[in-house]
């Protein structure tokens, strides 16, 4: 299993984006994959984020943010919300907020997300939260993602929702980590993908990070 953490989402996200397109293997649906890829990160705001702002896209953020926080349809054609269940049934998080407050230590802060039957499963499956002493930790088991136009966008989000339950129990935040089953890019997207790494590559290194971080 190919581990890979830094401190901001958008370092993370292209580390990843670089191991797959040169470590992935082709397979028969036109992607070129990596098997079992974690990852963690400890900051997903966009905006704080300069290689996420740089070569991210905010639509595909906000367009996601809709699979988790509205009913509202994306241009992805996912529509997970009605699927998304908390350890008490709600689909909202809050019941994970409860739980959290009642039961510190709890195991059970859960949430899944379920396809409508119709042959569609959601690409994010379940996201786990753990409070500790430190603070708030968040887990996420994907069964495959697009690491070029969808991880960032689904982490991002994951920040987002275990930022408001680690503000709701007055917390922070620590770290999301997230398993990804199978980690992939396509094949028509590989000149896109080489061009992008190249560019980053050749980024300064005080130009590519965070000034606390650089």
């Amino acid at each position: 299993m190919k581990e890979i953490r830094y401190p901001y989402l958008g370092e993370t996200w292209l580390a990843a984006l670089g191991e797959v397109y040169r470590a992935g293997r082709t397979v028969a649906d036109e992607t070129r994959e990596l098997l079992h890829l974690y990852t963690t990160f400890e900051k997903g705001d966009f905006q704080a984020d300069p290689l996420l702002a740089r070569f991210g896209s905010r639509r595909h953020v906000e367009e996601m943010r809709k699979v988790f926080f509205s009913a509202e349809p994306n241009l992805f054609g996912h529509h997970y919300r009605d699927g998304l269940r908390g350890p008490r049934g709600r689909n909202d998080f809050g019941d994970v907020v409860e739980l959290l407050r009642d039961e510190p230590w709890s195991k059970r802060a859960l949430v899944t997300l379920a396809g409508c039957g119709d042959g569609r499963v959601p690409c994010v499956s379940a996201i786990h939260f753990l409070q500790r002493d430190e603070g708030l930790l968040a887990t996420y088991f994907a069964r495959g993602q697009d690491v070029f136009r969808k991880f960032y966008a689904d982490a991002a989000c994951i920040y987002e929702a275990a930022q408001r339950v680690a503000s709701a129990l007055g917390i922070p935040l620590l770290a999301v980590s997230g398993l990804t089953s199978s980690a992939h890019v396509y094949l028509a997207d590989l000149a896109e993908i080489r061009k992008l790494l190249e560019e980053v590559e050749a980024l300064p290194q005080e130009a590519a990070l965070p000034e606390e971080v650089a």
